[in-house]
């Protein structure tokens, strides 16, 4: 049983005579059909599939692929299954620390589900995401739900992987280095989730609640006395897919005329009042609920991409703050950091990086 409306449009669509000459049609009949079954609250799109399927044999894989997004608009449960499968299958099927276009990392997360013959089954879960992240309606949960994947990966690659994991990181010469490439990769991997199903308010969000909320609270039970490896890990990929994150949606250009778009000019108070956050830290005035190895990779590591590949955003924070945070670099006998942050927070902060040579 269908809504009156949609079963309006399927009566009529399903009496077109349609033979390969007029396959064009397939693509607005679909769309049409997928915009109306995802605004309704109502699962409809398995019934006009099956409606379609006897109507016209050959879109069968294209009507399977539009009924499978209907469970993710309305399940959490499915939605943080899908997400723990496109980190799954990327990172047990890379055998190494290479470079994340690594053919058959991404191979395994997006597949080849396109071919010349059309659309082949089954789909890999990177495709499926793709395909339904647009129809994911809480977008904070997917949020959390990728920054946890995050933690976790790095918390595993920090162990020495999982069961089913390379055997090549348990038997090579560098597996503290192909643990780290791997926790890079996995927050490159999860920002660019992040990105595509949010876009800049979920960013947004990640800066100035999310993950802030993450490093206050109490570590999981799961997660308690890691270790330094993993803590740093941790703190590692959090920091990486913070920054790429906010450098992919942000850029580093503050004088482009694009920076008047209203989420762009959004950036100097979201990363200011992240970085106030990190200095409100550093100078005891917040307590912290993670690992303190944790913190201070996270902080490092944070600000070092900062510094090295966005200088453009420091001139847009306080001098105080800015003093703060070079502070506790230097308490962590991170000088030569604390002094390059210093020296590109504009003019305001050439007196500091004076005093510090006096």
């Amino acid at each position: 049983m269908l809504p009156l409306p949609m079963a309006a449009l399927v009566s009529l669509t399903i009496t077109f005579k349609l033979d390969r000459s007029l396959e064009y049609i397939q693509g607005v009949i679909g769309h049409a059909l997928e915009n109306c079954a995802g605004g309704s609250s109502w699962p409809s799109m398995p019934i006009i599939g099956a409606l379609w399927t006897q109507k016209v044999r050959r879109w069968h894989d294209f009507i399977v692929l539009s009924c499978m997004r209907s469970p993710f608009g309305r399940d959490k449960d499915a939605v943080a299954q899908l997400i723990r499968s496109c980190f799954s299958s990327f990172l047990q099927s890379s055998s190494s620390g290479s470079d994340i276009i690594a053919n058959r990392g991404v191979g395994a997360l997006l597949g080849d589900s396109i071919t010349d013959q059309g659309l082949r089954l089954p789909m890999a879960p990177g495709f499926v995401y793709l395909r339904t992240c647009r129809t994911f309606h809480d977008t904070y949960f997917v949020s959390e739900v990728i920054l946890k994947q995050v933690i976790e990966w790095a918390h595993k690659l920090a162990n020495g992987w999982s069961f089913n994991g390379p055997p090549q990181l348990k038997s090579g010469r560098t597996p503290l280095s192909c643990a780290a490439s791997m926790a890079h990769q996995v927050a490159m991997l999860g920002g660019g989730l992040l990105c595509i199903a949010g876009g800049p308010l979920v960013v947004q969000v990640l800066y100035e609640d999310t993950l802030p909320t993450l490093l206050l609270s109490a570590r999981e039970q799961s997660l308690k006395d890691p270790g330094p490896v993993s803590s740093t890990l941790q703190g590692y990929a959090m920091a990486n897919m913070l920054f790429y994150c906010g450098s992919l949606l942000w850029g580093a250009d503050r004088s482009s005329p694009v920076m008047k778009l209203s989420f762009l000019s959004r950036r100097p108070r979201v990363v200011r009042n992240h970085m106030d956050f990190i200095a409100g830290v550093l100078d005891g005035h917040i307590l912290l609920g993670c690992d303190p190895g944790t913190w201070k990779a996270y902080v490092s590591q944070f600000m070092f991409l900062v510094v090295k590949f966005v200088p453009s955003w420091l001139p847009d924070i306080k001098l105080d703050t800015l003093k703060k945070i070079a502070a506790g670099l230097r308490s962590w006998h991170e000088h030569d950091l604390a002094l390059s942050l210093l020296e590109r927070g504009g003019p305001q902060a050439i007196s500091v990086v004076v005093e510090t040579f006096l």
